[in-house]
């Protein structure tokens, strides 16, 4: 691409752009967004910050089946993703009420939006029993070490906007 005059310094920025490399081409991180809750302990998933897209695994439903993380996106519910080595060779009916996995799905259950209970063999800078929480739009909220239902629940609070707004009143200012 020839771009004559000034511009010509630029050319790379706006290739780079186009070939999702550089600063104009990476995917967007949410960092400071009131979506993405403050971490609180030390990190527990080297690589990757709140906010910052998810790398596509493979995953497994309690059910059974299997996909892509992709694929589980854009469903209107966020994803809590357990790193459990191992459950790639074991059947799922071993795997689904051993260990961490019982304390997951009740704190799951218990969020306060809709949530998907998804396992992974491995993700990358993750260790075993990490537990991520995912966005449907893809972007990590947070990630733990373990189960912690009371910070999970906070993270998905935040990640779903706060707490409901107040409908019984019959004040217009309260309900818009």
């Amino acid at each position: 691409m020839y771009l004559p005059g000034a511009a010509r310094g630029h050319d790379a920025m706006l290739t780079d752009a186009h070939l999702g490399r550089g600063a104009l081409g990476a995917p967007p991180v949410y960092t400071h967004s009131p979506l993405t809750p403050e971490p609180t302990g030390p990190q527990t998933l080297a690589g990757a910050v709140p906010g910052s897209p998810v790398v596509d695994v493979r995953v497994t439903a309690p059910d059974g089946t299997c996909a892509r993380l992709r694929e589980r996106l854009c469903r209107g519910r966020l994803l809590v993703v357990l790193v459990a080595p191992g459950t790639g060779v074991w059947d799922r009916r071993h795997w689904v009420g051993a260990g961490i996995m019982p304390r997951l799905q009740t704190a799951v259950s218990g969020l306060p939006a809709p949530a998907e209970l998804l396992v992974t063999e491995s993700y990358p800078g993750a260790s075993a029993h990490t537990v991520l929480l995912v966005r449907p739009d893809g972007h990590l909220v947070a990630a733990f070490a373990g189960v912690r239902p009371a910070e999970l629940y906070a993270a998905a609070d935040i990640a779903r906007g706060g707490a409901p707004a107040t409908t019984g009143s019959d004040r217009t200012a309260d309900i818009d």
